[in-house]
């Protein structure tokens, strides 16, 4: 379980049309949220105790979110916080991905959970993978054997190099 901080920041004065949700390789996550952005980071592991109050500390936007914002989109040396909350983020810490399909040992045990934040974007394949796992046997259409429990035995991660 990780601490993860966001906050909200007033709009750029130069707007982004479009802009996606961005993943910068320092961790830093921004995305549009209304009329402004919403932006986070997680803290290094070695600052990311199990028990860390829900506290947000509200010097990490100047001193480590915005100089990475303004760095990557020139538009957001423009941009102020607005609010901020800290929140802890359950994540699968063997490799921070999912676990999908069935248990090598316990038959009709189908595991499809250990997503943290990909959840919502990946249940849709999820759940078809799943499905034809259970109905056909077998994958069809996606095939996610890499993400089975055997990895885990085998110590062989499936290794997510941008981790929010």
């Amino acid at each position: 379980m990780r601490v993860a901080a966001a906050c909200s920041c007033s709009t750029a004065l130069t707007p982004l049309p479009a802009c996606p949700l961005v993943v910068d390789t320092s961790g830093l996550w921004f995305r549009p949220e209304g009329a402004g952005y919403i932006c986070g980071i997680s803290p290094p592991e070695s600052e990311d105790a199990d028990d860390l109050p829900l506290e947000p500390e509200h010097a990490q936007f100047e001193e480590r979110l915005w100089p990475v914002l303004a760095s990557r989109v020139p538009a957001f040396e423009a941009l102020r916080q607005t609010r901020a909350w800290a929140g802890y983020y359950e994540y699968n810490s063997y490799d921070h991905n999912g676990i999908v399909g069935a248990h090598p040992q316990i038959p009709g045990l189908v595991f499809a959970n250990g997503f943290s934040g990909h959840g919502l974007q990946q249940s849709p394949a999820v759940g078809r993978a799943v499905a034809e796992l259970i109905v056909h046997g077998g994958y069809r259409t996606l095939d996610l054997a890499p993400l089975a429990f055997e990895r885990i035995a085998r110590g062989q991660p499936v290794l997510e190099l941008n981790v929010v």
